[in-house]
């Protein structure tokens, strides 16, 4: 043979070997990303951790099957995906053409060659919408039937699951047309694939943030304990407060809860005691005085119980209690003067008592209607 024929039967078989070797790395390829495409997930689980403490076994289970249905689209979405790469050609030959013509010739290729990949994606939007709605299902249970410390937190949480159950629904609803052809290759033939995968977004992008909706809610209802426990820590320190009865102690509670339930009353009880201090209030009667005058802080056809009284009047042993025409009436004070009962009535009205009212009695006890010329 000569030289020549050497060098093109050389030639020949160097051509033969490279499209072999390029055959087995395509096959190469083409199973790496089957592989790959077979275990994808979308990183997406519908067991919340946080909320795992709120869960019985059998909502655990309803949830764990939830997550399965998830990774069952993901492997049919995979599989789709396998099917119209293998056919990826016409979409580059349609992205690459210029004129419409060409352009709709490669797109009707493609979807003629993937309506098995078409069907198979429909196929996991509905495991998708089964996963959502089984989880959905499980923590409206949980955010319905959660007894609230809190009327707004209540409210929060009902708003965020109404919304969620309803993005639910409305991605079953987005994938409705599309569920009713997947038996008929004709109308699927039909159907462009961008169609299809623009609606599975559409719905997937609903369940996620339904999803996180109700997330939030689940928040919600953790935080539940929290403010609880902080409402008894809340308590536990008003009562002490109101043991002691001084102003450090009001002080110490209001510096301690400073958004605390009882801070308004705290703070009109230290007016009060600070009221105490500066008051002169003597029990002894002005002789030259005809009159004695006194604050009325409260009046009831029961007796009123030691602490409602304390609310009004911090040292209960000042309060005179006396039952007139079947009620009992509770003054405070014996004043000579009027002026001396108006101050007392004036810092009542600020703080604690805020109807009280000035009433008079002569010298042997009786009572009388107050008047202009009592007030000078």
């Amino acid at each position: 043979m000569s030289i020549c024929g050497k060098i093109i039967v050389s030639n020949k078989l160097y051509l033969i070997k490279n499209q072999n070797i390029m055959k087995f790395t395509k096959v190469l390829i083409v199973g790496i990303l089957f592989s790959l495409f077979s275990g994808i997930t979308f990183g997406q689980e519908l067991t919340y951790s946080a909320a795992e403490s709120l869960l019985n076994d059998s909502q655990k289970e309803v949830l764990n099957k939830a997550d399965k249905y998830l990774k069952k689209g993901d492997k049919k979405i995979a599989s789709a995906e396998k099917i119209e790469a293998k056919y990826k050609k016409y979409i580059d030959k349609k992205n690459k053409a210029k004129k419409a013509k060409k352009k709709k010739k490669y797109q009707d290729k493609f979807d003629k060659k993937t309506i098995e990949a078409r069907k198979i994606r429909i196929q996991a939007q509905k495991d998708y919408l089964k996963a959502y709605q089984d989880a959905t299902a499980v923590y409206s249970q949980i955010i319905v039937g959660t007894d609230y410390f809190d009327d707004g937190d209540r409210t929060e949480a009902s708003s965020l699951n109404n919304k969620a159950e309803s993005l639910v629904e409305s991605s079953e609803k987005k994938m409705a047309m599309y569920n009713k052809i997947i038996g008929d290759k004709k109308k699927l033939k039909k159907t462009k694939a961008s169609s299809i995968n623009s609606a599975i977004s559409n719905a997937r992008s609903s369940q996620d943030e339904a999803y996180s909706k109700q997330k939030e809610a689940i928040d919600i209802v953790l935080n539940q304990t929290t403010k609880k426990e902080a409402a008894e820590k809340d308590e536990r320190a008003w009562s002490s407060a109101q043991n002691i009865h001084t102003i450090a102690a009001y002080q110490d509670y209001i510096d301690n809860f400073p958004i605390g339930k009882h801070v308004t009353s705290a703070r009109s009880n230290i007016r009060m005691l600070e009221a105490e201090k500066e008051k002169v209030n003597e029990p002894v009667i002005n002789t030259n005085s005809d009159y004695v005058f006194k604050v009325q802080i409260a009046a009831s056809f029961s007796q009123l119980p030691n602490s409602e009284l304390r609310a009004k009047y911090s040292n209960t042993a000042e309060i005179e209690k006396v039952r007139v025409g079947g009620r009992y009436k509770y003054w405070v004070g014996a004043f000579p003067t009027y002026s001396g009962a108006a101050a007392l009535r004036d810092q009542l009205l600020t703080s604690t008592v805020f109807d009280a009212f000035i009433v008079v009695f002569d010298k042997s006890g009786n009572q009388l209607e107050v008047i202009d010329d009592m007030k000078n």
